[in-house]
């Protein structure tokens, strides 16, 4: 992955996070206006009820006048026996007084309860004074009630709550409204806090990867010098080395040498990330030099007795840039080697299918531990540090390996089992 790409996406990201947050919090504050419009409507709609349910005058229940209420006020006021049958009572709709006691017939509560319950619209349309042009929500409260001559009963009253309803409505359309209109402002400065949040970001890995190209070119130099001068030493005065100093020198040079090839990585990585690394994509037939490629490292694993084998079609054509593919092998190869033991095999093997060709690099060495897999191609990793210092690897093949891969659109991936040996797959689209 480009570092460009990288951090578009962890701005992206952060723009998600910013923009859920702003959004979570409208949310919760929509929820909160909403529970508390309800609930203020809910006490006061109540305690108008309860102080209708309990008026007394004389030590008789007052049944309010409806007669010439538009229901603005009271509904209806009912005292009705456990037959459902009204003993007495009043109404802003005389007409409506059968679908009144039909909603409380079965209702017989044993304290005090209030539920909402909805009136469909009227069908007299011939009455305008006393019909209903539109559904009511009603608010209806009941007890029970002893009469003067020891019966049970029980009183309801209820009230019209259409307005509260039409204006809690009204207020979810208006949160609705206010929740979009911030959404798109939250997106946008999400967007710009998200773009000044990665700028130190930025800009402190720009100065990271300044440093670290510089860093390597500086040292290139003296490096070079310290193996030439270590070659002049070895060969003016070779032969009257001691044992012990030609074994300092022969470790002077392996260090050095190490010393190059780290400094080299590091190079290498540091164009990759700036993007200064340009690719000469050409077609060629992979086979002959994926052989030749393998003969040059049958001399080092000739030394350790580890048999390197091949399968390979007779030709196969692919388009890439063949210095950065035979980089690629070689890194490949130098790892299976390296970590492979004594009488061990390494399989290199190629092939392809109408929409991609692969390579394989297959061999007996220790393998990768599973929590191992994850960071293998990480910089600097290294799957057993201190064999691998002996080897002379920084942990630096892998990543340039896989920056390889990803810059000719491929994927490589790694199968591997602790003590059994690992297997690389690398995967080209065919361009």
């Amino acid at each position: 992955m480009k570092k460009a790409d990288l951090f578009v996406q962890t701005q992206r990201k952060l723009t998600y996070t910013y923009a859920w947050l702003i959004i979570v919090f409208l949310m919760l504050f929509s929820l909160i206006v909403s529970v508390f419009f309800l609930g203020m409507a809910y006490r006061e709609q109540r305690q108008i009820l309860q102080t209708t349910l309990y008026a007394t005058e004389n030590g008789s229940v007052v049944i309010p006048n409806l007669s010439n209420s538009r229901g603005g006020d009271l509904y209806f006021f009912y005292i009705v026996d456990t037959h459902g049958n009204m003993i007495a009572g009043s109404e802003a709709f005389p007409q409506n007084r059968d679908v009144n006691l039909e909603m409380i017939e079965r209702w017989h509560p044993h304290r005090d309860k209030f539920r909402l319950e909805w009136l469909p619209e009227s069908d007299n349309h011939h009455d305008a004074e006393h019909s209903r042009e539109r559904d009511q929500l009603l608010f209806v409260g009941a007890r029970p009630f002893m009469t003067d001559d020891g019966k049970e009963a029980f009183i309801y009253t209820a009230k019209d709550v259409t307005f509260y309803f039409e204006a809690f409505q009204n207020l979810l359309l208006v949160l609705l409204f206010i929740l979009v209109l911030f959404l798109i402002a939250s997106i946008w400065l999400s967007y710009s806090m998200s773009k000044k949040a990665m700028i130190p970001i930025q800009r402190a890995y720009r100065q990271q990867q300044q440093f670290l190209a510089d860093a390597s070119h500086e040292l290139r130099t003296p490096l070079s010098v310290m193996n030439t001068s270590l070659d002049v030493i070895e060969l003016e005065n070779g032969e009257d080395f001691s044992p012990y100093t030609r074994e300092v020198v022969s470790d002077m040079k392996e260090e050095v040498g190490r010393m190059s090839r780290m400094v080299q990585h590091l190079l290498m990585l540091a164009r990759s990330d700036s993007g200064s690394v340009e690719f000469e994509m050409v077609s060629f037939d992979l086979v002959p030099k994926v052989s030749q490629w393998v003969l040059a490292f049958e001399a080092v694993a000739h030394k350790k007795q580890i048999m390197i084998t091949t399968r390979l079609p007779e030709e196969m054509e692919i388009k890439g840039d063949i210095e950065r593919i035979k980089q690629l092998v070689y890194i490949l190869l130098d790892n299976a080697i390296k970590y492979t033991s004594e009488n061990g095999t390494v399989d290199v093997a190629l092939g392809s299918n109408p929409k991609q060709w692969y390579l394989s690099v297959q061999d007996t060495g220790i393998g990768i531990p599973e929590d191992g897999k994850q960071r293998i191609f990480d910089r600097f990793y290294r799957v057993e540090k201190h064999r691998s210092r002996e080897e002379g690897s920084a942990g630096l093949g892998l990543s340039i390996a896989k920056w390889i891969v990803e810059a000719h659109r491929g994927s490589i991936e790694v199968e591997s089992s602790l003590g059994e040996g690992s297997t690389f797959i690398v995967k080209f689209p065919h361009v």
